[in-house]
């Protein structure tokens, strides 16, 4: 089971990391926990209204650290920019071809998905992804 992430939690293990705490890397974090799968321009756009001067490259940067030290995922979405999501829990996703949003499933029986992906435990399965892609009930109407 995975350790839910809070911000604690990440500004702990990137304490642990060797990383600097600053306020920009704070609140990119922060944004992480508020928003639904943000690309890093959401976030940039987030960052504004505390850090009118904080750079893109910033957010790039800390976002591709918090990735690295396993706090973070990246959803790539085709042609169109990268979504991020913090890294706290497996679940799959569903991708909206018509809005671009990007859903949570939980899996009723991931148990037996595991074990397939295992091959009936030959294999040594660290991580599995699961995308799902269509049209979500909003778009359906």
């Amino acid at each position: 089971m995975a350790v839910m992430l809070s911000k604690e939690t990440i500004l702990a293990k990137m304490k642990e990391e060797g990383l600097r705490i600053t306020p920009q890397r704070v609140r990119i974090i922060e944004l992480l926990l508020e928003l639904s799968h943000p690309t890093a321009e959401r976030i940039y756009a987030g960052m504004a209204e505390k850090f009118p001067y904080v750079s893109q490259m910033t957010v790039y940067s800390t976002l591709k650290i918090l990735k690295e030290i396993g706090v973070v995922r990246e959803l790539s979405n085709g042609s169109k920019s990268n979504n991020f999501e913090l890294a706290d829990e497996n679940h799959w996703h569903f991708h909206c071809r018509l809005c671009s949003g990007i859903y949570n499933l939980e899996p009723e029986n991931a148990e037996a998905l595991w074990v397939v992906g295992t091959n009936g435990g030959a294999f040594q399965v660290d991580s599995c992804k699961v995308e799902y892609y269509g049209v979500c009930a909003q778009c359906k109407g």
